[in-house]
């Protein structure tokens, strides 16, 4: 009857990323498994016979990784790279931590219970929640369906316990974080028309001088409203339009005068404003500053819409492709100004072939030189490779005709494919294994090595950012980053809203990869 399955791999496959991702889509208390459900229901089918797992086709895995740790790199880079020197205390003790929960997961499997260092590894990396190291420990082992058991089991206890841990945090109430007062950006914006009731320098308005108060339109008495661009003394009788947090647009409409009766805004006549798709590839990776919307139209950018978020529009905020920027104009500038930013929705899922065929080609060279120490052979391999020629490229964002970075919504639909095919084709291939040792006494000692080692690593993380002076919310986002699963940032965001959640998963996500990759083939080697 399975037979079926094996005779049509690829009606397998594909039946496996729908009935998986459905999987992953049902809630457990907080937790949903996302795609890891496709790896779970690959597991499930590919136990039923043992000629399902040799049909997958080959090949295929390597690719579908392949397009998971090039687009994350991509998003990834620029985070990580921008952090480097303020959080360089903080990713080292990330290092040192995941060192030794290494460490801990070797000489606990490997001298206590007598466990291959195979599945030591690819426990290692569910407990660490990372694909890519998935794909490392099957590398560099000769039977990967070892590595996947390991995986399968760490990876939900990983989950769970990384929710528990987020949950400590967040009832333990506010702690001070001394190192860590926070970027000052606010989380939500609006806008205000403000009627000026004394003559006060725009520059003298609090948060006007350090970008986190924009002035959009300015109407002087009698006037028709105007773009506020090169703004002076404001005096009696003027309106203007503030955008920024709340607190910041309180604070200035405070020291300009009190709200205005009508919005100037709702009057479009002279002054229009729209959101407009950044499309234009010459634009990426530019500044709004940049941009040069002033002098070339007259305009100003106000807003970036970015995924979900709201972001100020300040001179050195960096650009992408599929950003949505609010720009305030004369109205009879509106054609040319939506020329040059492009709004074209037909580029928003293209792909550059000749970027992204040379950026991976790229990850794939250097991932080839293999380091040998001992036993262990140590390479960036598939896994690896194409991560941190990603990173760099995503840091470049362009150089000269060649744009690196892609347009958010295709950066996520090629990742979220990689990712399915990916899991589906090693759920199929380990699944018969994990039946025959998982639910057994050997796979509960795994489980206890994995179980001690997790409540270990995530310890150590959070001692870590406490001892750093790390707030409450960025210790929670780099908990999040240093486990690498997105549903936990989810959860931790679900507690505090806080943009440093966020940027403290940004922080570690990629370098927490890496490291576990190394650490990954060290295991093997045990």
């Amino acid at each position: 009857m399975w037979q079926f399955f094996a005779d049509y791999p690829w009606f397998t496959l594909f039946i496996v990323i729908a009935v998986g991702s459905l999987f992953g889509m049902v809630r457990f208390g907080p937790v949903k498994l996302g795609a890891a459900g496709v790896l779970f229901v690959g597991l499930l089918l590919g136990a039923l016979d043992p000629d399902i797992g040799p049909a997958v086709p080959a090949g295929l895995p390597v690719l579908g990784l392949a397009l998971y740790v090039y687009t994350v790199g991509l998003e990834a880079g620029p985070a990580f790279f921008r952090e480097l020197r303020p959080q360089l205390a903080v990713m080292t003790g990330a290092v040192v931590a995941l060192v030794l929960t290494a460490l801990a997961v070797g000489l606990l499997g490997s001298t206590v219970f007598g466990i291959d260092g195979t599945y030591l590894a690819g426990g290692y990396a569910g407990i660490g929640t990372t694909t890519p190291g998935l794909a490392a420990a099957q590398a560099a082992s000769e039977v990967p369906a070892q590595a996947a058991t390991g995986y399968a089991i760490g990876y939900p206890l990983a989950v769970v316990l990384t929710i528990l841990f987020v949950a400590a945090i967040a009832a333990v109430g506010n702690w001070p974080g001394r190192r860590d007062p926070g970027t000052g950006l606010p989380d939500a914006l609006v806008t205000r028309t403000v009627d000026v009731t004394r003559p006060i320098a725009w520059s003298e308005v609090p948060g006007a001088a350090d970008g986190q108060l924009l002035a959009s339109v300015h109407r002087p008495p009698g006037g028709p409203p105007r773009v506020a661009r090169d703004l002076d003394t404001l005096a009696p009788g003027d309106e203007l339009v503030l955008v920024g947090g709340p607190e910041a647009v309180a604070a200035g409409t405070a020291a300009l005068g009190g709200p205005a009766p009508v919005h100037l805004l709702d009057r479009r006549d002279v002054v229009d404003y729209r959101r407009i798709l950044l499309t234009n590839p010459d634009l990426a990776g530019r500044t709004v500053a940049e941009l040069g919307l002033g002098d070339r139209y007259g305009a100003k950018a106000t807003r970036v819409r970015r995924g979900d978020r709201d972001l100020l529009a300040h001179d050195d905020l960096l650009l992408q492709l599929d950003d949505r920027v609010r720009v305030v104009m004369p109205r009879d500038r509106t054609a040319e100004v939506t020329r040059f930013l492009g709004d074209t929705e037909a580029k928003v899922s293209e792909v550059s072939a000749v970027s992204m065929g040379l950026g991976l080609a790229a990850g794939f060279l250097i991932g080839i030189p293999k380091v040998t120490i001992g036993s262990t052979v140590l390479s960036l391999g598939t896994a690896a490779g194409p991560l941190v020629m990603a990173m760099v490229l995503g840091r470049l964002r362009r150089t000269g005709p060649l744009v690196w970075v892609l347009p958010t919504r295709a950066n996520l639909t090629l990742r979220q494919i990689g990712l399915l095919l990916f899991l589906a084709c090693v759920g199929l291939s380990s699944g018969y294994a994990f039946r025959r040792e998982a639910f057994s006494l050997f796979g509960l000692k795994l489980l206890t090595v994995l179980l001690v080692s997790a409540v270990l690593s995530y310890a150590l993380m959070v001692l870590v950012a406490r001892l750093l002076g790390q707030s409450r919310p960025r210790t929670m986002g780099l908990l999040a980053g240093y486990v690498g699963n997105p549903a936990i940032t989810a959860y931790a965001n679900s507690r505090v809203s806080d943009s440093r959640v966020n940027t403290g998963y940004a922080t570690l996500f990629a370098l927490a990869i890496l490291v576990k990759i190394v650490c990954i083939q060290l295991i093997v080697g045990l």
